[in-house]
């Protein structure tokens, strides 16, 4: 298995019919030991509110992926969450095994 982690890009709302499947497949990649880059991005920043990110909690808790936000600066996230830049965003997902969006 590669070395390099898989980039997984949320870019739909939690109330999308699939909102906890995407958990539950970046739960199983952890469980497989794949190491994962999990980015909120446009809609799925929503998942990042306070009522919504408590399923999402477990992969920064249990250091189960680094999870980041494509969000202005100063806004608010949970802890564990960081900012991800358009530069860093590029440079993980090309030295990536492969990125996913959902």
């Amino acid at each position: 298995m590669s070395n390099e982690p898989w980039v997984i890009i949320v870019g739909t709302e939690p109330r999308e019919p699939d909102g906890r499947e995407m958990l539950e497949l970046i739960l199983a990649g952890a469980t497989l030991e794949v190491e994962m880059v999990v980015v909120f991005e446009g809609a799925g920043c929503a998942h990042l509110e306070p009522e919504v990110f408590a399923p999402w909690r477990q992969l920064v808790d249990f250091e189960l992926a680094r999870v980041h936000a494509r969000r202005p600066s100063g806004t608010l996230l949970p802890s564990g969450v960081s900012t991800i830049d358009d530069v860093a965003l590029e440079r993980c997902c090309r030295d990536s095994a492969g990125v996913l969006r959902l």
